[in-house]
């Protein structure tokens, strides 16, 4: 079996080139050259993300990343579209709580042209009005939709609540959106655009003399500027219910959680993510789905996951459930966290949590595309080189008291942070034996 692994592993590693990291015109990156392939693939980071937006606009960030492939100062939206299209390319942009994320993708002969595109996006984006209405028009109208829809308000006001406080705990909404202007686009793009706060993935059927050199030749006038700092994340989570009441809904949303300890250590990382496929991170094999989904029949789906920010973490476990079994549902749930941060697990548990990530592990890089966005998360949260190959290079190390460590350290039932989004009159008194209730209302736009 092992003899079967490694081979696997092999097999899936031998025709990737060997990571070679530069820094050019002061602008740092990576290139893995894959000669089996006929295409390429750019992607870069910009520190900074949603969380930096300015307090009350929140969706500049989102609204930029939209703008950033609607034309530059050189082209339209439409003639910027149809050069991609032409060619048969991709390029596309988006931003999460800490960082801007553009990708481009081409065949190898239209690499150099795509590689054009993406930076005149970079440098050059034009906000130009028309697009910036057109643009604030379409975001708002699908914010106003997921705020309408249970889910969505469930995770938006568990992290809201779990994170108040800092800047991640702030909601984009229509509102904010609205209130968002030209000048405040130009004001973002100049702070995080520049050359410390990139950094640069090309990965695919390239030489990496001919990656470098289309960096210092496309990026180099990027100004100089400031690394963003990471925002702190130093609160602590106090056992609350909220109910955010939506009396007809037929069931109702769960969010349940709280602000963990950060990892120290990628073995530690390993451990903590072995741990949490056990317990509720692992589909149907979790114990969670196993016992609330299947034995239970309370839902059809339960999760457990974490969050991670450069400065540190939180553990979120999401499920749904009828309303006439919210408590059951919540009350099973904090005994399956408690026994797991009391008890363990077994080698029979840590042993399947092993294979999936090992039996996967070729699976997760197989594509450039893959390489480069795991390089890009070492390099935005810090993880070092390491990290890129991490599967290989600590699941066979964690034993069975690593994870038994990371149940106790990372897993507990309390203090919890609890939200659910149902009807107040039919869940209250379930939810009321875990502590005080507060029942809100949902936001409307």
């Amino acid at each position: 079996m092992k003899k079967l692994l490694v081979f696997v592993l092999f097999l899936g590693f031998a025709l990737a080139g060997p990571i070679q990291y530069f820094k050019v015109k002061g602008i740092r990156g990576a290139v893995v050259p894959r000669k089996d392939i006929d295409s390429v693939v750019v992607y870069i980071v910009v520190r900074g993300g949603n969380s930096y937006d300015p307090a009350g606009k929140e969706g500049v960030s989102d609204l930029l990343t939209n703008l950033l492939v609607k034309g530059t100062e050189k082209y339209t939206s439409e003639e910027f579209s149809k050069r991609i299209e032409t060619m048969g390319s991709e390029i596309y942009a988006y931003t999460d709580d800490e960082a801007v994320f553009i990708y481009g993708w081409s065949l190898k002969e239209n690499f150099r042209e795509t590689f054009s595109l993406v930076a005149d996006a970079l440098l050059h984006p034009a906000f130009r009005e028309r697009e910036i209405a057109k643009e604030k028009k379409r975001l708002i109208t699908s914010l106003a939709q997921k705020w309408d829809q249970p889910a969505y308000i469930a995770s938006e006001f568990f992290k809201a609540k779990l994170l108040e406080g800092t800047p991640f705990g702030r909601e984009e909404t229509p509102e904010t959106v609205k209130r968002i202007t030209r000048e405040d686009l130009i004001t973002y793009h100049r702070r995080f655009f520049n050359k410390k706060n990139i950094f640069v993935v090309i990965a695919g059927n390239i030489e990496p003399s001919a990656a470098k050199e289309m960096v210092k030749g496309y990026l180099s006038p990027l100004p100089r500027g400031k690394k963003a700092l990471p925002l702190p994340l130093k609160v602590k989570t106090r056992t609350k219910i909220y109910i955010v009441d939506r009396p007809q809904a037929p069931q109702t949303q769960i969010r349940m959680g709280y602000v963990s300890l950060p990892v120290r250590s990628l073995k530690e990382m390993a451990a903590r993510r072995l741990a949490n496929y056990i317990l509720g991170g692992g589909g149907f094999s979790s114990r969670m789905m196993k016992i609330i989904r299947s034995k239970e029949g309370l839902t059809y789906g339960i999760y457990s996951y974490f969050s991670g920010f450069v400065k540190g973490d939180y553990f979120e476990i999401t499920t749904f459930t009828k309303n006439e079994t919210v408590g059951k549902a919540v009350d099973l749930t904090l005994k399956l966290v408690r026994e797991f941060n009391q008890k363990g697990t077994s080698h029979e548990e840590l042993e399947k949590a092993r294979g999936y990530y090992l039996g996967g592990y070729p699976l997760r890089l197989e594509t450039p595309l893959d390489f480069a966005y795991r390089i890009l998360i070492a390099e935005l949260y810090g993880y070092g080189k390491k990290y890129i190959y991490w599967e290989k290079n600590f699941i066979p190390l964690v034993k069975l008291r690593d994870v038994n460590r990371a149940a106790r350290k990372y897993f507990h039932p309390e203090p919890m942070l609890i939200v659910c989004v149902g009807p107040a009159k039919k869940i209250k008194t379930q939810l009321e034996k875990f502590g005080p209730v507060k029942v809100v209302q949902p936001p409307r736009f």
